[in-house]
């Protein structure tokens, strides 16, 4: 089975050893193969931008999409985060791939942060939104997804407070195979 994973520094593992990042925990768990293709600092019209060569390279059973934290942080809206992973979706569908939507998991700021020079508490409220309007498209589009969005706590971050560390690494991963499981066995 193969796994293509497409995303921002939040599918990509940010900060951490390749072999701590939870797509490569899911890959040695479940004894699959699984391509990480976040991109850090990217946007879900990148994403979008690269989708499709990623599918018809790869040739997948499934993909895994997620991404929306960096279009919050330069203030692209919710409804555009959305057609774009609609777009996605749709590319998927027509070449008869089954995509797996992740929502992203919860922003925990430290006292001192400035995530990318913008108001912390406009960031967690849009972040809070975009995460109840993907679990929205979930339930009409019934797709599988993977909720990030809980289960993580604090100290399962980078000093960062949106990067999963190792022990988020885990845990990412432990949710991923209980889905791949669902779906795929």
């Amino acid at each position: 089975m193969k796994l293509s994973c497409m995303g921002d520094s939040i599918t990509n593992g940010h900060g951490l050893d390749s072999k701590l990042r939870w797509t490569s925990l899911l890959a040695s768990r479940l004894d699959i193969e699984v391509s990480n293709h976040g991109v850090s600092g990217d946007t879900t019209g990148g994403m979008v931008g690269r989708f499709d060569y990623m599918l018809r390279s790869e040739q997948p059973k499934y993909v895994f999409i997620m991404g929306g934290t960096n279009d919050l942080s330069f203030g692209l809206s919710d409804s555009l985060i959305i057609s774009n992973i609609k777009t996605m979706t749709r590319q998927a569908r027509h070449l008869g791939i089954q995509y797996i939507i992740g929502v992203p998991s919860t922003y925990y700021p430290s006292s001192d942060a400035n995530l990318y020079e913008i108001n912390v508490d406009e960031f967690v409220l849009r972040l809070k939104g975009l995460q109840a309007r993907l679990k929205e498209f979930i339930q009409i589009d019934q797709c599988a997804s993977i909720d990030f969005s809980y289960g993580l706590q604090r100290n399962h971050f980078l000093e960062d407070g949106i990067h999963p560390n190792a022990s988020g690494q885990v845990i990412m991963a432990e949710k991923s195979i209980e889905v791949i499981r669902e779906i795929y066995y």
